[in-house]
């Protein structure tokens, strides 16, 4: 698998397009309002996606597949180009959709805009100037099919968390799937978008790392660049032992959430912690920085 990048200021400066097909979520803020407008605008035609973890159903334009329907029902998507807008687009949908460009051969362009600032919760003291609020709450922890393996009681989890600025969901993967701290490794976003972003991460994961007795170092991954956290992945994967099975948590930035999605689907053996959040509305404020990954389907690492 190959993977490029760009980043600019402003989307007009990236080399594009033109896609057959952009795959779009909800416009939440006003950075989702410009990302949807750059795919309409270099794209022929917009669907937009999103998943029922409840039913395990995928919705995309006026159509809604079953996940036993879903490779059927993407063969429309064969050997076209295609832009999936990560900005919008939630974690599950964009590891779906990215499965089916794979399977179908697609030349596949992911967008991505950073944000220039986070909305922060309203608490005026001092302890809380690091909390935002980012969503709204969380579904649960609903299995994507495809991306959850059984193993046998000798075998053991080694849970890889990407971590973001909601502390509060670590301790929901560890209490309510069964993880063994001691088993657990963390990735943090550094560098981050902006210098000192890293720190809200750190500061708020520090809590439940002291409290759920977390013993290995964390890793380091840049929050921009999918490739670097997706070769730390690959490292931890390559460190299992023969009774180790990978479980990954991504709640950090979408960045991680691409190489993530990728690494999934480049290795059935590796699973999906996911709670399904529901975004905060508003939850962003401005662009500060464009993104365009562009990826070719090929080796698995």
């Amino acid at each position: 698998m190959n993977l490029s990048l760009q980043e600019s200021s402003e989307g007009f400066a990236l080399d594009h397009g033109p896609w057959d097909f952009a795959f779009i979520g909800e416009k939440l803020d006003e950075r989702g309002g410009q990302a949807i407008a750059f795919g309409t605008s270099h794209s022929t035609k917009l669907i937009r996606v999103k998943y029922n973890a409840e039913d395990m159903i995928l919705s995309f334009g006026d159509k809604d597949s079953s996940i036993d329907e879903i490779e059927d029902d993407f063969k429309f998507l064969q050997n076209k180009k295609i832009l999936i807008e990560s900005t919008t687009v939630n974690f599950v949908e964009l590891l779906l959709v990215l499965q089916q460009a794979k399977i179908n051969g697609c030349e596949t362009s992911i967008l991505y805009l950073e944000p220039k600032s986070y909305s922060k919760r309203r608490m005026p003291e001092i302890v809380h100037r690091r909390e935002f609020e980012l969503s709204e709450q969380t579904l649960g922890f609903y299995p994507v099919p495809g991306f959850v393996n059984t193993f046998g009681s000798t075998m053991s989890k080694k849970t890889v968390f990407i971590a973001g600025y909601e502390s509060e969901r670590i301790s929901r993967t560890i209490e309510e799937n069964s993880v063994s701290s001691y088993n657990c490794d963390l990735i943090f976003g550094v560098p981050a978008f902006k210098v000192g972003w890293e720190m809200n991460s750190f500061a708020n994961n520090i809590g439940v790392m002291k409290e759920q007795r977390f013993v290995n170092e964390p890793f380091y991954s840049s929050a921009t660049n999918p490739g670097t956290t997706y070769d730390v992945l690959f490292n931890i994967y390559s460190t299992l032992d023969p009774n180790e099975k990978m479980f990954i948590a991504p709640l950090g930035p979408k960045p991680a959430g691409i190489a993530t999605a990728l690494f999934l689907i480049n290795h059935n053996d590796v699973s999906l912690f996911y709670d399904h959040p529901s975004k905060k509305s508003e939850r962003s404020t401005e662009v500060k920085k464009w993104h365009l990954y562009t990826i070719n389907f090929g080796d698995n690492d």
